[in-house]
């Protein structure tokens, strides 16, 4: 007897364009889109913007599968070119993954007056990640330009490069390299280099929460003072809340650099913000960055702080 569709647990195997994403819905009513991972064990790990999510089978209500995936049913394994199979004869998900899986997006804000005031801004920030197997490489980079009636106030440029070994599915050792380059701040390059351990805290369809700690070195090459130099304690922490699904989120992303060696050394780097889905990949994102340094040149001030508001593209 066929029973109404639904009242049926279905997974649906649909030959769709690329660019859509895979759904799934959940018991509790909860739907998510992103792409399947695996299905292994009674998991599901299913991915999301804002990082893996694994949710238990048996409260997984429909799923929709916008490309062919190696479906294992009764044992056997079958690349599914589309129709529909009842969830619970489904043992096993696996994707024909690529040699790497790149995320990204670049943003840019820009105001300029002229008039009775004469202001020019720039701000521009990107990132990429590209994840192939267990190992993960990231990078992002900010530019910020400001002028006043024709005098330059702002001018400064930084950028982070990671590296992540994943040891299992949550734990990893990385090393990181983040430079800094600020004229206001008499920085003509401030170089943090370190290696570390972390773990994925947090990975739910709503909160995502990563951590690592380890140790590094600072070099701060200066243009009319004294260099410096002094090895650290290194700690890190990324979290992403999802407040409207698939639709805003808010960030914090932190590092920090304690200074072992030397008198007074510390410096931070953090952004905080909200990003806002537009449509097709377009993005609108408030972002607030903060820099501090406990020991800053003679005459300029520890904390530096930007507020930008941009226009952007994730794919």
């Amino acid at each position: 007897m066929i029973r109404p569709l639904s009242a049926l647990v279905l997974l649906a195997l649909l030959l769709a364009a690329p660019a859509l994403a895979d759904e799934v819905q959940l018991r509790n009513g909860d739907r998510l889109t992103g792409t399947v991972v695996t299905l292994a064990n009674g998991t599901l790990t299913f991915s999301t913007p804002y990082g893996n999510v694994r949710v238990p089978w048996t409260d997984v209500t429909s799923l929709i599968v916008a490309e062919p995936i190696l479906v294992t049913i009764g044992g056997k394994t079958a690349l599914q070119p589309g129709g529909t199979i009842a969830l619970a004869q489904v043992t096993a998900l696996e994707r024909r993954r690529p040699a790497f899986v790149i995320d990204g997006g670049a943003n840019a804000g820009l105001i300029t007056t002229a008039g009775n005031t004469d202001v020019n801004n720039l701000r521009m920030d990107g990132d990429v990640v590209a994840r192939g197997g267990e190992n993960r490489y990231s990078a992002s980079a900010a530019v910020t330009r400001a002028q006043d009636r024709g005098v330059e106030t702002a001018r400064s440029w930084s950028t982070a490069l990671k590296y992540d070994r994943f040891l299992s599915e949550r734990l990893f050792v990385n090393g990181n390299a983040i430079l800094t380059s600020d004229r206001f701040r008499d920085l003509d390059l401030r170089s943090a280099i370190g290696a570390g351990i972390g773990y994925q805290v947090l990975a739910t369809p709503v909160v995502t929460l990563t951590a690592d700690a380890g140790l590094g070195y600072v070099n701060e090459n200066l243009a009319s003072q004294p260099d410096d130099s002094y090895t650290a304690f290194r700690e890190s922490a990324t979290l992403r809340v999802a407040v409207v699904r698939d639709r805003v989120q808010v960030f914090h992303q932190h590092d920090g650099y304690f200074g072992v060696t030397g008198d007074d050394n510390l410096f931070m780097r953090m952004q905080n913000g909200v990003s806002i889905a537009l449509a097709g990949g377009f993005v609108t994102t408030l972002r607030h960055d903060l820099d501090y340094d406990r020991s800053p040149a003679p005459g300029r001030r520890s904390t530096d702080r930007t507020l930008a508001l941009t226009l952007g593209y994730r794919f």
